[in-house]
């Protein structure tokens, strides 16, 4: 079971990596996905825009972005931390945490802590797709961005937003697997007794 958790939570925190790589490819006009050689500057890049975009500059602000994302930075760390952590004790089982056995929380985690983290991070996004929805910019003029953004009214705006509306629903189907998985591995077992069960050969 150690083994297994290990394995799912790095390959969750994977996932999130991904997705958060193609996102930023998705976000990026196509005819600028391929380009090794440095991108036009933003105002050549607004002459560019078809005027039926209505585009927009949305000047960044470095210090409000970070501070924006510093839950999910902190989060993410501390279970890339955990993880590693875990990994370089010795038997894993038979470690714990204030009080807790590190192979259980790492079920929860896996189970519950990150399906769950996705529902609520998914949910915040929710009003940017309402405002995407609304106005037809994406990311709507109001947002808070790391640097100056190009913000632009289309179908592929439009498409982005009605994703972030029904991304929640994608991320509780997450969560009820998750809890169907807790519950597979529990076998019925309460969490004192799974934790007897993951140490019995520590003695």
């Amino acid at each position: 079971m150690a083994k297994e958790m290990s394995t799912w939570i790095i390959i969750s925190l994977a996932v999130l990596g991904v997705g958060a790589a193609i996102a930023e490819f998705l976000r990026t006009p196509r005819e600028r996905r391929y380009r090794v050689f440095p991108q036009a500057s933003l105002d050549e890049q607004l002459k560019n825009c078809p005027v039926s975009a209505e585009a927009v500059i949305i000047k960044g602000s470095k210090a409000r972005a970070l501070v924006k994302w510093v839950p999910y930075i902190f989060i993410g760390a501390v279970l890339v931390g955990f993880t590693l952590w875990r990994k370089s004790t010795g038997n894993v089982d038979c470690t714990r945490l204030l009080g807790i056995n590190t192979t259980y929380i790492l079920l929860l985690l896996v189970c519950y802590g990150l399906p769950i983290g996705l529902l609520v991070v998914s949910s915040l996004f929710v009003g940017t797709g309402l405002k995407t929805i609304k106005t037809g910019y994406f990311p709507p003029l109001d947002s808070v961005v790391f640097k100056d953004t190009i913000a632009k009214k289309g179908t592929i705006s439009t498409l982005r937003g009605v994703v972030l509306l029904v991304l929640p629903v994608f991320t509780l189907f997450i969560v009820y697997l998750g809890n169907n998985a807790y519950t597979v591995v529990a076998g019925g077992q309460n969490m004192h007794e799974i934790i007897e069960k993951l140490e019995a050969k520590c003695q």
